[in-house]
């Protein structure tokens, strides 16, 4: 597929998708109260965790896997990559379930849990091997609309009276809808599911490398919210929760990217890799760039525009999430376009777990101190250090790959 096309399709659909929650959101922070803003955030946020827990890295592998395994073996490919996560799954949505609820306000625990596990399962998506195949039809039909319907749908039951957990309910019927539906596009249920689990067992374990860089990586990433909410008061964690909602759609549409270009980047002749890898790299220190901006002059204005002017964003807490999102968004490019397509995964894994080490201990401290400016400031701290590590391991591989090219 085209360059230009990859782009517009794989980042296009994924950056419509974090859309799709702004249905309901500003509905949540005005109709259903401060404690269920927090308590969905919280759901989202834990669930987000053991998505990537669920995913076992084909978010950061799976599409150049796609794009170098003959046509004749990309279907059992995917079917040796879903069972493998189905079985982490089903244990990781229960436990997303318990965090979410004991972290929640008491009164919405329950809308919580429901929400971790709908987003918990969305970690069986199968947009690593659509991205790999190029085809990105399929996304829209099966993961992109069913989201959007179940979205608008609890939407419209919070506006009419209706309990909050609709919400979560809908979400996770639609996600988990989407992927066997699509699962029995590639081959029948049954075939996927009653042989080749020894086989997907081994696959996993290959895999062990990338899926823990995800995890660790979500350590201070999709749980900010929750490390941010047992650190501070509600009104901080509301305030902060705003800032995330945005920080979100950006990582997204930053992710998407990132995907789109991968398997674009190792696809054809190898020759070609640091010449496309380079061009990866500008696109996303532009897109990075570009999000900073957003974040820093416009930050404040929207989430008090989408939410209300009791959980906006102040201007110091903007910038931060903005320097985080630039951090990502290169750290996106050095890490999949051009140390996973040396081989140089551990690199990234060390980066993450550095990052971490940083974050957690930091988010926690100064959210307690400073409130939501404290817990950007963790965020950021973080991504800077992944940043920096990353580029420490990307500088000598460059002159190493230059000599041998």
């Amino acid at each position: 597929m085209p360059l230009a096309r990859r782009l517009l399709s794989f980042s296009t659909i994924p950056a419509a998708s974090a859309l799709i929650p702004f249905l309901i959101l500003p509905i949540l922070s005005r109709a259903a109260g401060a404690e269920a803003w927090v308590a969905i955030a919280v759901g989202q946020s834990v669930g987000g965790f053991f998505a990537l827990a669920v995913s076992l890295g084909l978010n950061v592998v799976g599409p150049t896997l796609v794009s170098v395994e003959p046509e004749a073996g990309r279907p059992e490919l995917f079917a040796t990559g879903t069972r493998a996560r189905l079985a982490v799954a089903v244990p990781g949505a229960a436990l997303a379930a318990a965090v979410a609820a004991l972290l929640s306000p008491g009164a919405e625990a329950a809308a919580a849990a429901v929400m971790a596990v709908a987003i918990a399962s969305g970690g069986l998506s199968s947009s690593w091997y659509l991205i790999g195949l190029g085809r990105p039809l399929p996304l829209i039909l099966f993961e992109l609309v069913p989201r959007a319907a179940a979205t608008a749908l609890g939407a419209a039951a919070i506006l009419l009276g209706g309990d909050v957990i609709w919400y979560p309910s809908l979400l996770l019927l639609a996600v988990v809808g989407g992927v066997f539906a699509y699962a029995a596009t590639v081959m029948k249920p049954l075939e996927l599911l009653r042989s080749g689990w020894r086989r997907s067992a081994a696959f996993a374990r290959r895999h062990l490398s990338a899926a823990a860089t995800e995890t660790v990586s979500g350590a201070y990433t999709a749980l900010a919210v929750s490390l941010v909410s047992a650190g501070t008061s509600a009104a901080q964690a509301a305030s902060y929760v705003s800032g995330d909602k945005l920080f979100r759609m950006g990582q997204t549409v930053v992710g998407a990217q990132g995907n789109a270009l991968q398997g674009w980047v190792v696809e054809e002749e190898r020759a070609h890799v640091l010449r496309r890898a380079r061009t990866a790299l500008l696109l996303h220190g532009g897109l990075g760039l570009l999000g900073f901006a957003a974040f820093a002059l416009l930050g404040p204005w929207l989430t008090s525009a989408l939410f209300g002017e009791e959980v906006a964003m102040e201007r110091p807490t903007a910038v931060l999430f903005g320097v985080a999102v630039l951090c990502i968004s290169l750290t996106t490019s050095i890490g999949r376009h051009f140390l996973v397509a040396l081989g140089r995964t551990r690199a990234v894994f060390v980066s993450v777990v550095a990052g971490a080490v940083v974050g957690v201990p930091t988010t926690l401290a100064l959210a307690a101190s400073s409130g939501s400016v404290g817990g950007a400031t963790g965020l950021a701290a973080a991504e800077v250090v992944v940043l920096l590590v990353q580029l420490a391991y990307a500088v000598p591989a460059l002159r190493t790959a230059r000599k041998a090219a």
